[in-house]
């Protein structure tokens, strides 16, 4: 296994133990913090020239209104659980760490073709773990071995079930199906731009800012 795979590996990981741990542990990967990591209650370490990391999570089976019903979101997780990710400031020329746990287990069709291949990340590349390329044993009472994950260019066309996608900055990143996905690229100018899925995933959820797409606030 390469270091990149095993760098990626331990974002993902801890993405999910975030998640899975749930808001109110004491962690936090500085969202909104200017670089501040909260490592325990009582410990604080400052790096303003670490990745701001900006953490989603896609849900699935939220209720849009009693017509659409439920339709897919993208929720940014923030110091207080789950925000909306109508409107996302993000710092400009400072590496932005995108991790996006995804909890769709269905593929979607293109609403455009090449939608599965990563642009304007840090290498071109993306970093994803599911359970059908990572797995773990036991190697001893206290040992945990992780294995797995991989650094892609692209994604399978059937795999894909969203993308964050922000034209406007040449950046596309494919989700693949039930995966954390890690990527790193940088905001160059301020402004503000439209983000968006590429993905027909529900009509509501994808022209509705919060769901499916939404501003982000370079500054």
């Amino acid at each position: 296994m390469n270091s990149n795979i095993v760098g990626g590996l331990t974002v993902a990981v801890l993405a999910l133990a975030l998640v899975l741990g749930g808001f109110g542990a004491g962690m936090s990967l500085g969202h909104g913090t200017g670089g501040t990591t909260t490592l325990t209650s009582t410990q604080t370490v400052t790096n303003s020239s670490a990745p701001y990391v900006l953490h989603m999570v896609i849900a699935t089976n939220s209720i849009f209104n009693s017509t659409a019903l439920d339709q897919p979101g993208f929720f940014v997780v923030g110091p207080n659980g789950l925000q909306s990710s109508a409107n996302i400031a993000l710092p400009v020329n400072r590496t932005i760490e995108l991790v996006i746990v995804n909890y769709d287990d269905g593929n979607a069709s293109f609403t455009q073709p090449n939608i599965n291949t990563v642009t304007g990340t840090v290498g071109g590349t993306i970093f994803v773990a599911n359970n059908d390329n990572i797995n773990s044993s036991e190697t001893s009472s206290n040992t945990l071995m992780l294995q797995g994950g991989q650094t892609l260019s692209s994604v399978p066309e059937d795999a894909v079930a969203h993308t964050f996608s922000v034209p406007s900055l040449g950046l596309n990143v494919p989700v693949e199906v039930s995966s954390t996905v890690v990527a790193y690229f940088k905001i160059t100018h301020a402004g503000t731009f439209t983000w968006f899925c590429l993905t027909a995933c529900g009509d509501a959820a994808m022209s509705t800012a919060g769901w499916m797409t939404g501003s982000l606030a370079a500054s």
